[in-house]
């Protein structure tokens, strides 16, 4: 059977796999300002972008997500090496470095990294993560301001409007794809996928034409004004004998605006209980009902001393907005209810009996779900473990006999670095010579202290380096 495919990267040595993970959401948005930007609000609307324009405004802000794990991907059977690399793109929200990702790029993942639109790399951790709705906040140090991304109104978007995709589709940074909304409302059967039954996933997105790959999950999707209207997640692989071309899925934005504030604050969110199950309506439902649409979701039963009993939900009921926004599904309602914050009062608009009827609810904590553990590069465990070096190599002095040929017959070399270091990930080899730190020479250890120090944590360090007789510059990032 055809099922979604993520759009995340797992890189190995034998083989290129991705981590199957693909859940959703169309939650209603808690305004943080200070956490995101929005797009200005008015009556009259900016005139739309080019899609040349579009990029040039978002590009700055989409970055390339980079990790190490070693658990297997889901749905891999490789048996290579272990440790393997997952790739991902995600999109700054915050000029103080806050980011957003989808959960399955990060998952389980140590060494983060974030490769910015200018090329600097800079270690990151990740503040929370939610894995039922795929959305990853995450935190970089940066120097200066960052370029950000307005955060749009995913319910005010409209079928056929053109959209922008942007990410790091196997490795090619910060490619653009266009295309339009193919749907909105988009109930995906996540039936195949391989996911804890146990885990309450989300499935309602955007559907878009706009090409999306292995790479570009935790991109944005923006709409013709720049504003992200979804996280880029996945797409539909269709069947090895009969591919499907152009069928790529968002979460909706405001699903994440809801949740972002609360990651920010505990780390996760905490969903409420209301106490019903809800079905979808179809054609002979809605006529029976004298319903005008197949919109809403449909009671089926109430839990007792639930807080859907004690607002005066009944079976039968048609729910059509919550909190004054519409209702389209019973995978709607779910999604509203159980990420609506716990103890809020909530307006329920239903159809009864021919008739509209509003009743008020007051939502609690859930109980039973099982702690989530804490991330391997959480903000809090690297906090945790920062009393370690601010750089990832140590050095020793070249011996003299090697060093004639280095200037002033002295030198360094790297004697040891760390396997996922930045200085690692820079290229940099045991036994390379440092020549130079920036425009500083370096002939002794303490050289190369005062050389660095004139970098503060996040920057980047060029580097120039001696290796079998050939010299070449490289470049790090200061931890």
């Amino acid at each position: 059977m055809p099922r979604p495919v993520f759009s995340g990267v797992f890189l190995s040595v034998a083989t290129v796999c991705l981590s199957a993970m693909l859940a959703g959401g169309a939650a209603r948005a808690e305004h943080e300002p200070q956490l995101w930007t929005s797009p200005p609000k008015g009556s009259k609307k900016p005139p739309p972008l080019s899609l040349a324009e579009l990029a040039d405004r978002a590009r700055p802000a989409v970055v390339h997500v980079r990790g190490t794990t070693d658990s297997p991907a889901d749905g891999d059977n490789s048996s290579g090496d272990s440790g393997r690399t997952s790739i991902g793109t995600g999109f700054l929200i915050n000029k103080d470095g806050y980011l957003v990702t989808n959960e399955h790029v990060i998952r389980g993942v140590t060494d983060l990294r974030i490769r910015l639109y200018d090329g600097r790399e800079l270690p990151a951790c990740v503040v929370g993560a939610d894995a039922p709705t795929d959305i990853a906040l995450i935190k970089i140090e940066a120097s200066g301001p960052l370029p950000v991304l307005p955060l749009g109104d995913s319910d005010a978007v409209r079928v056929g409007e053109t959209v922008v995709a942007i990410g790091n589709p196997y490795g090619f940074n910060h490619s653009v794809t266009a295309g339009i909304v193919s749907a909105k409302e988009r109930v995906v059967d996540r039936a195949t996928l391989h996911e804890s039954p146990s885990q309450d996933l989300y499935s309602f997105f955007i559907q878009t034409d706009a090409s999306i790959n292995l790479g570009n999950s935790g991109g944005p999707l923006i709409d013709a004004n720049g504003a992200v209207i979804g996280v880029n997640a996945a797409f539909w692989a269709g069947h090895p004998l009969q591919p499907a071309q152009g069928i790529g899925f968002a979460i909706p934005i405001n699903m994440a605006k809801s949740l972002l504030p609360r990651l920010r604050a505990k780390g996760d969110a905490p969903r409420s209980y209301l106490g019903v199950d809800a079905q979808p309506l179809d054609s002979g439902l809605a006529l029976a009902m004298r319903l005008e649409s197949t919109r809403g979701a449909l009671i089926a039963s109430v839990g007792k001393k639930s807080p859907a009993e004690a607002g005066g939900l009944e079976p039968g009921d048609v729910v059509v907005t919550w909190n004054g926004t519409p209702i389209a599904t019973s995978e709607d309602l779910k999604i509203d209810a159980q990420l609506t914050v716990p103890g809020t009062r909530v307006k329920v608009g239903l159809w009864r009996d021919g008739r509209s009827v509003e009743r008020e609810v007051t939502v609690r904590v859930a109980e039973g779900r099982t702690p989530i553990p804490t991330h391997p590069s959480s903000c809090s465990r690297r906090r945790e473990v920062a009393s370690s070096g601010p750089d990832d190599f140590d050095v020793t002095e070249v011996p003299p006999a090697q060093a004639s040929g280095l200037p002033g017959g002295r030198g360094i070399a790297i004697a040891q670095l760390s396997g996922h270091g930045a200085a690692s990930q820079a290229g940099l080899k045991i036994g390379d010579v440092i020549l130079r730190v920036g425009k500083q020479g370096v002939r002794s250890s303490n050289d190369l202290t005062a050389a660095l120090r004139t970098f503060k944590a996040g920057t980047t360090v060029p580097m120039l380096v001696r290796r079998g007789g050939f010299d070449f510059w490289t470049a790090f990032t200061r931890r």
